[in-house]
């Protein structure tokens, strides 16, 4: 896959969550993911979570950090995107407008994409794994992220099953 392939479907995914956030999400820094509070946070740690789980493309982590169900990209998808943006940005035949225009372009992305979306569990009515897929009901009734793909991937489709399984114990220990 070529580098603007693959910065095309990796802002697909971005484009996923900017569609369920309002309009004044940067000011306030709250979404709402299907009618749920939700929010974006700064990235975890992984090594600070209850449990972390990891698609089988290694983009996405599925996390559960106290009270609260975290999803961010991998630092391994974000140093892909970013050499991507790298090898895009060695054009030999761009002028300076463009230049400048990529470089704000790849920093935007690399800030937006460098955050986690966190959904707290007094938001969420159930966590089942079903047909090969983690599935999170909010209080709403809606099934959250279950349409966020990356790679032509649903992302809650693309953790093992023995992983989405031990998350899905973990998160319903915790529901309300």
């Amino acid at each position: 896959m070529n580098s603007i392939q693959y910065f095309t479907k990796a802002l697909l995914g971005i484009a996923l969550l900017i569609a369920i956030m309002p309009t004044d999400v940067f000011a306030q820094r709250n979404i709402t993911a299907y009618d749920s509070d939700a929010e974006i946070i700064p990235r975890v740690v992984t090594t600070e979570t209850n449990i972390t789980i990891t698609n089988n493309d290694n983009s996405v982590d599925l996390m559960i950090v106290d009270d609260m169900i975290v999803v961010q990209f991998t630092s391994a998808f974000l140093n892909k995107v970013s050499e991507e943006i790298k090898e895009s940005e060695k054009s030999t035949r761009s002028s300076y407008l463009e230049d400048v225009i990529r470089a704000m372009v790849s920093s935007g992305v690399r800030t937006l994409l460098d955050r986690a979306l966190a959904i707290p569990f007094s938001e969420i009515v159930s966590v089942t794994y079903e047909n090969g897929a983690i599935k999170i009901v909010n209080i709403n009734g809606n099934v959250i992220f279950e349409e966020f793909e990356i790679n032509d991937i649903y992302v809650m489709e693309d953790f093992s099953r023995r992983d989405a399984r031990r998350f899905v114990e973990e998160a319903n220990k915790r529901l309300p």
